[in-house]
């Protein structure tokens, strides 16, 4: 299992939200990062509170929309679209669902993987072995390997944030609407109960898409400071290899600190500013930009703290599909490099947009 999830590269995390106002139904994540489902490991024995991060339990399910008949006007003919609109958007409710816990799964199965790696390498350290043992060492690598994972599926929760607030939005959008409808003239009383009906059922759904915005972000936010808490712990026992004793405090890694809810929302560009900070242009095969990036993350980060990051993969207007997946791809292996700075997921946004003042792929970095 660890074997399968160590072979999975952390590029395939491309997915980005691409500005506009079109439903994000479609699918977020081709594979999760493990091959555990969440009804394998259902059949498993349940995992102490100690071992995994306290993530989220709530199942997200929409309520079924009220069928209506056509009554012919032109108010009717809004509530019909109104309610296929509503319809789209709770077929989002169930796919982001679906993948919030399919996610969840993953990093449920991930933890205890690296939790049994741990066992071991703690157990052969308490009855003492050889300074640098190569297979304590290879052993320690697993781990690592484990949070490496943790890194990719923290990214996938950001991403599947990102979709849903932006279903967010257009639900508020709907309900906007459905309320105006009131004003317009030439409905029949049919109308005006279609539409009433319509809107309970829409505000359900607002409600039921900013619970589960909470709730992913809640996730990010304690997968974050189990990384952190799992890095720390890994440092210290790569110590007690050198030595060939368990020369480290042995404190589980758990999830009872109870960590903060953050904030995320999708931001265009405009939100952020028109000059980016930084820009890497992937006009060659070997872009050196790490230097510049660190520099200019570091300087944003010294000015505001508690600055926010939108990153853009910029293709050609006129380029092609692959010019466009390079792009999302220099991005995401951008983000992945900002996360290893310590700067946090949830202070991170990606995009994708296409340019003509471009000529080829290149990722803009923006800061609010």
């Amino acid at each position: 299992m660890i074997k399968s999830a160590i072979k999975m590269s952390l590029s395939m995390v491309s997915v980005f939200v691409i500005g506009g106002c079109a439903y994000s139904s479609d699918a977020l994540f081709p594979s999760l990062f493990g091959s555990d489902t969440q009804e394998e490991i259902a059949t498993q024995p349940a995992p102490s509170s100690e071992v995994v991060p306290g993530l989220g339990t709530t199942n997200f399910e929409p309520v079924e929309i009220s069928e209506g008949g056509n009554t012919g006007t032109f108010v009717g003919q809004k509530v019909a679209t109104f309610r296929s609109e509503l319809a789209q958007l709770q077929n989002a409710i169930r796919a982001n669902n679906a993948q919030l816990q399919q996610i969840r799964g993953s990093v449920i199965n991930n933890a205890l993987q690296y939790h049994k790696v741990i066992g071991m390498i703690e157990a052969k350290l308490q009855v003492g072995t050889t300074p640098g043992n190569p297979q304590m060492f290879a052993m320690l690598q697993s781990a690592q390997n484990n949070v490496q994972v943790m890194n990719a599926n923290t990214i996938a929760l950001s991403q599947l944030a990102t979709k849903v607030s932006s279903d967010a939005a257009n639900t508020t959008y709907l309900v906007d609407s459905i309320k105006a409808a009131y004003g317009i003239s030439g409905a029949v009383d049919e109308d005006h109960r279609q539409l009433r009906i319509l809107e309970n059922e829409a505000n359900q759904t607002s409600i039921l898409i900013n619970s589960l915005l909470a709730e992913v972000n809640n996730d990010i936010a304690r997968q974050q400071q189990y990384i952190e808490t799992a890095k720390s712990y890994i440092i210290s026992l790569s110590g007690a290899i050198k030595d060939g004793s368990y020369g480290v405090s042995n404190v589980p890694l758990t999830s009872g600190v109870s960590a903060p809810v953050v904030s995320y929302s999708a931001a265009g560009n405009a939100a952020y500013g028109n000059k980016p900070l930084f820009v890497a242009k992937f006009n060659k095969s070997d872009v050196n930009y790490q230097d510049g990036l660190k520099q200019a993350v570091s300087s944003a980060v010294s000015r505001k703290p508690g600055v926010m990051f939108n990153i853009v993969a910029v293709s050609p207007a006129q380029g092609s599909s692959l010019s466009a997946a390079n792009a999302k791809n220099n991005a995401t292996r951008i983000f992945q490099e900002m996360i290893e700075m310590g700067i946090g997921a949830d202070k991170i946004n990606l995009s994708a947009r296409t340019s003509s003042d471009v000529t080829s792929p290149e990722v803009q970095i923006f800061v609010k």
